[in-house]
């Protein structure tokens, strides 16, 4: 999969991260990568780097082997972690007391923790469980699919300028590879975000490169939900990875390094981004009024149904649901 022999990347070494910045805002990606503008932090950005790390050490250095687990106290451990990680990377941090309320701080403690936690949980839960519906005979069997067999893997691509890290690579018990990328934030639904889909093939993309082996899939784990959703990996995929890194390094090749080329993407979003005007940033961008996803709900009259081959019970229905809302509705099948 090396790129052909004309092509070269741009000025800059690229990640997801960057390219997802890109491809929500070019100008935003200017600010932040080219210009290099210093952007207001805030706890989440903390606390992210304060749970990836713990879980980093968890499974990389802590806790190696089911033995250590066993002998260890992990629920302990975790705990002292947590106290000691949000005193060094949130605590000290004084300044955050001026952009985010006191309740708001508490909160994000507390549910720091909680996440901490109930991943000590979920491991604890799937070694029992495998052991307990017969998968594994025992627990020491069953470490090796719960596990990683990496923790933060580094993988990179120097001819297509592009870096990432995968927070754990994951072997099956027939050899199979799966990448998992681990999320706290509070999204969630029955589907993959763009930007984390993105994000994901091209982890599949670079492993592959820097390994040999193709990952059979990659997922994100909502450690909040303790829930993970897959993409399946194939030869599709990597290549649309590759056209996307690739893509992205041809516009800055093209754009190079005048503000003026990269163009502003208005949005809802740019109200908590640090280069907004609002926020004492530069970007002037006009943010689109907010509009119902859905718009809104169509009324019913009698004379709606003045033309329609519908029984006089049908049309009180739907006069009913426009009446009285939810209390009534009729769902179709």
């Amino acid at each position: 999969m090396s790129p052909d022999a004309k092509w070269e990347p741009s000025f800059m070494r690229l990640s997801p991260s960057k390219i997802n910045t890109y491809y929500k805002c070019p100008r935003e990606f200017y600010y932040k990568y080219i210009a290099k503008i210093p952007e207001k932090k805030t706890i989440h950005l903390f606390r992210g780097t304060l749970v990836h790390k713990v879980l980093e050490t968890l499974f990389k250095a802590e806790f190696r082997s089911f033995k250590a687990w066993e002998e260890g106290d992990p629920k302990k451990w975790m705990q002292e972690q947590f106290e000691k990680g949000w005193e060094d990377n949130v605590a000290r941090h004084k300044w955050l007391w001026e952009i985010h309320t006191s309740d708001e701080i508490e909160s994000m403690r507390l549910e720091t923790e909680d996440i901490l936690q109930n991943f000590v949980k979920s491991v604890d839960k799937k070694l029992t469980e495998m052991v307990k519906w017969k998968i594994y005979k025992s627990k020491y069997q069953a470490w090796n699919a719960v596990a990683p067999k990496y923790a933060e893997k580094w993988v990179k691509s120097k001819d297509y300028a592009v870096i990432g890290i995968v927070d754990a690579v994951c072997n099956d018990f027939d050899g199979g590879t799966t990448l998992i990328d681990y999320k706290t934030s509070k999204r969630y639904g029955p589907y993959l975000p763009e930007d984390y889909y993105r994000q994901l093939i091209i982890y599949a993309f670079l492993y592959t490169l820097e390994m040999g082996d193709m990952p059979k899939f990659v997922g994100v784990n909502y450690l909040r939900w303790d829930d993970t959703f897959f993409v399946r990996v194939n030869q599709g995929v990597l290549d649309e990875a590759k056209e996307i890194i690739m893509f992205v390094h041809d516009c800055l090749k093209e754009k190079m390094e005048e503000v003026d080329n990269y163009e502003q993407v208005p949005q809802i979003l740019c109200k908590w981004c640090s280069y907004w005007k609002g926020n004492g940033g530069p970007c002037d961008a006009e943010i689109p009024a907010w509009k119902p996803k859905f718009g809104a709900k169509k009324k019913y009259t009698k004379d709606t149904f003045k033309n329609a081959t519908l029984d006089d019970d049908s049309i009180q229905t739907a006069l009913n649901v426009t009446e009285e809302g939810e209390k009534n509705k009729v769902w179709d099948d």
